[in-house]
This record gives structure tokens, sequence and C-alpha cells, in this order.
């Protein structure tokens, strides 16, 4: 690897801070205050050859599966990218980690191995992939693409609480609409993949704040019977116009952001 610089931002209030994506340190830390988020844009590298090298039987299994070229190079590069980076944190080789999945699906890193508790999740949408990681409690990650074929009100009625169908009717403008539509998906998803429940709820029986920068650190889960609070911390992130992402963490007080570039592990 090169000799990397190391450099942080952090989150004030409900804003988020201009965001830049950088360099890793050459030897990476992460204390129980901090969330690292890491990207990889495939457009910006050039992988080596031998990506399955570090991959577990069960992940190589997998590749093999899958039917199209460009799902199975996703696949590997995500996974590479996945045991190059939490090797780093725990300082072992990334061939030697070992992974285990929850009840609905969620991996976690073999309690064994895993002497600082990292918590991890992983998020990909077209040519993007991300990683959200932080220290002991549990963290989820979405992102996805502008897909601007989506039928929104059709969908919206799928995925909308009622006070958010509400909110989203009083938006006049198509592109708002449509960021709101993809705001919602990707926070709920994201504390969906947190909890380790994955898509196995009605969607439209929890409801979030849809501002831009949200102003209550909670959502609502609703049945017949009651609406429950739930406490979270929704942390937007700024891409480019191709993508809306979502970060959230289920332990909320102040944490320090900090975003890197994994295309440097791949120079």
């Amino acid at each position: 690897l090169l000799q990397y610089h190391f450099f942080k931002i952090r989150c004030a209030d409900n804003s988020m801070s201009a965001l830049l994506w950088n360099e890793p340190p050459r030897q990476l830390c992460i204390s129980r205050s901090e969330i690292h988020v890491w990207r990889l844009d495939l457009n910006t590298i050039n992988c080596p050859k031998d990506l399955g090298s570090i991959l577990s039987y069960e992940e190589l299994k997998r590749v093999k599966s899958l039917i199209f070229q460009c799902d199975r190079y996703r696949y590997q590069v995500t996974h590479h990218m996945k045991r190059t980076i939490l090797a780093n944190y725990l300082s072992c080789d990334p061939k030697c980690l070992l992974f285990e999945i929850g009840k609905q699906g969620k991996p976690f890193i073999t309690n064994l191995q895993n002497f600082l508790s990292i918590q991890f999740n992983i998020s990909h949408s077209y040519n993007l992939i991300l990683i959200a990681i932080t220290l002991k409690y549990p963290i989820g990650i979405d992102v996805e693409y502008h897909n601007k074929k989506i039928p929104l009100d059709k969908s919206g009625k799928i995925v909308f609480s009622p006070l958010e169908k509400v909110f989203f009717s009083l938006l006049k403008c198509h592109q708002e609409k449509e960021k709101a539509f993809f705001r919602c998906w990707t926070r709920k998803e994201a504390y969906l993949k947190a909890k380790g429940i994955g898509l196995t709820v009605d969607l439209a029986s929890i409801s979030i704040d849809l501002n831009e920068f949200p102003v209550r650190d909670e959502l609502k889960i609703l049945t017949p019977e009651k609406e429950e609070a739930i406490p979270c911390k929704f942390i937007p992130i700024d891409m480019d116009s191709s993508y809306i992402t979502a970060v959230v963490a289920t332990l909320f007080f102040q944490k320090h952001l900090s975003y890197f570039d994994a295309k440097y592990f791949y120079l």
C-alpha cells in the first residue's frame, strides 16, 4: 500500500459538512465515537486479476452461481474490499477472516476474531459499493441508483406510511418527489439492515422523517394497536446526483464521521 494520510470531518447537529472522500491511513483504527464510511466506484479502479485469492470457499461458490460477468465482478470486488478493510482494522490476514450469518442473513465477524466488536454493513447499487463501520452497536447503510422509470405514485403506496403520504402529496416538483421517494426507501432499508431483519416487514408500517436533513432522531413503528418511537440517527450522505444514500446508527450520540475512498487499495 501507499503511504496514506488521515483526514476526519465531524457531523454537527443535523447538517452534513462538505463531504470529502479521503485516502485512508496505512493502519486503520476506529473508536466507539466514530463511524467510518467507505466507498468504491468500480469506474475508478483496475482491480487485480486474483480478486478471488482471499475469498472464502462459500464466497467463491457464490461467485460461480452468478450468471452475468458484471455481477460476478462486482461481488468479488465487494468481498475483496470487505476483507481487505476489516482485516486492516483487526491487523490480521484478510484471507483468514471468518464470518457468520445471522438469522435474517446479516453477516458478522466471528466473535473469536472480532476483539474490537466491529459492526459493519455493505450496500451496492450499479457501480458504487459502500461499507459503513463502527464499533459495538449495529449500523446500516443503503445506496440506490436513481431509476427515472420508477412509477413514484404507485411505488409510494407500498413504501410510504400515512404521514409520509401527506408529506409526499405536498411536493410540487417531480424531482423533489423522486428524492423524497429514494430518501424514504434508503433510510428504511438502512434501518432494517442495521437491525438485521432486511425487507421482511411492511415498509408502510415504518414512519420516518423525510426532510433532507432529519430533525428527529427517531422513527415510528406503526401497528393497529399502537405507535412506538424507536431512537436512531439518520445520516444522509451526499453523493453525486445519480445516487441517494443513507446511514442509520442505532446509537445516536454525537459521532465523528470519516469518509474514505477504497480505490487507494487498488492503485
